[in-house]
């Protein structure tokens, strides 16, 4: 009997791109899972559905359970779906290459606040690895991704983080520089993920582990064919990029590590990013990795 799997996702965004394979290719359907995937507003909704079963689980950043865990709700990740961050730093003013982290000090950073946590810490820690005194960095990180954006294009601020699309966007518009493509300079990360409460795993019928197994397949289909087998997905999800854009991104993708190979979140990355929340004072020390990570199969 097929089963209904709900997904509370923070946002649509391309790097869930294995997700809407797994649909379109009916690698769901073979683990008899019908899932269906909505995004409510604002974000944060999706933990008042998953802690009321509203929903099974959850997609977004690792970085909430971890905060999260012990303080306020208990939630466990089993599966990720992007393994680098997909943000963009642009410049008002031109860098000289190569990637300097430094050339942020005594800058103002303007950084969303609105969609959570990780779009600073990402940044920050990131420079830090790179050699700049964090300290000196002027980061602004308090307002909405439109506010900055309003905030930039009338003149305030040096730099600015953003999605691709903006990002390319500002700079086809000639208002800013390419800095840092954090989807490859920023390393391997468990950027995004799925995670749910104690109930989804205890579930009779293993709904995560099946989950699992579709994803995978999904994202070993995904690097094999690249973004012309996405063509359908891209045309329905963001009918305002060019088709021919949003194929491009998808192969970045694929080249540049976005997914691995195996959607397992590792060890190594785990610390990695709580590294970077330590680092940011969010998380006091990190967190044994069993105790964050489940596992389904």
């Amino acid at each position: 009997m097929n089963q209904v799997f709900r997904i509370a996702a923070t946002g649509l965004s391309m790097n869930y791109m294995p997700e809407y394979v797994a649909q379109e290719q009916g690698f769901f359907a073979e683990q008899r899972l019908i899932v269906e995937s909505y995004v409510p507003s604002p974000w944060t909704q999706c933990l008042t559905d998953v802690d009321k079963q509203d929903a099974d689980v959850v997609v977004g950043g690792i970085w909430l359970p971890l905060i999260y865990m012990d303080r306020i709700a208990n939630y466990y990740s089993f599966a990720k779906i992007a393994s680098r961050c997909p943000l963009v730093i642009v410049s008002r003013q031109k860098i000289a290459e190569p990637l300097n982290w430094r050339a942020m000090e005594h800058k103002r950073v303007l950084v969303s606040g609105g969609d959570g946590a990780s779009h600073y810490l990402s940044v920050a820690g990131c420079a830090k690895e790179g050699g700049a005194e964090i300290q000196k960095i002027r980061f602004i990180h308090d307002f909405s991704t439109s506010m900055i954006i309003d905030m930039f294009l009338g003149g305030f601020g040096d730099f600015i983080v953003l999605q691709p699309d903006m990002a390319n966007k500002f700079i086809a518009d000639g208002r800013a520089y390419l800095y840092c493509d954090l989807s490859r300079h920023g390393g391997i990360i468990p950027w995004s993920v799925y995670y749910g409460t104690e109930a989804l795993f205890n579930h009779p019928d293993n709904l995560a582990g099946r989950f699992y197994q579709a994803l995978q397949k999904a994202t070993t289909w995904l690097l094999e064919n690249g973004g012309k087998g996405c063509k359908s997905i891209i045309e329905r999800n963001w009918p305002h990029v060019k088709l021919a854009d949003g194929i491009a991104t998808i192969d970045r993708f694929c080249q540049i590590g976005m997914w691995t190979p195996s959607i397992e979140i590792t060890e190594q990355e785990l610390t990695r990013w709580q590294g970077f929340l330590v680092e940011g004072d969010i998380l006091d020390k990190p967190l044994d990795y069993r105790k964050v990570v489940k596992k389904v199969i």
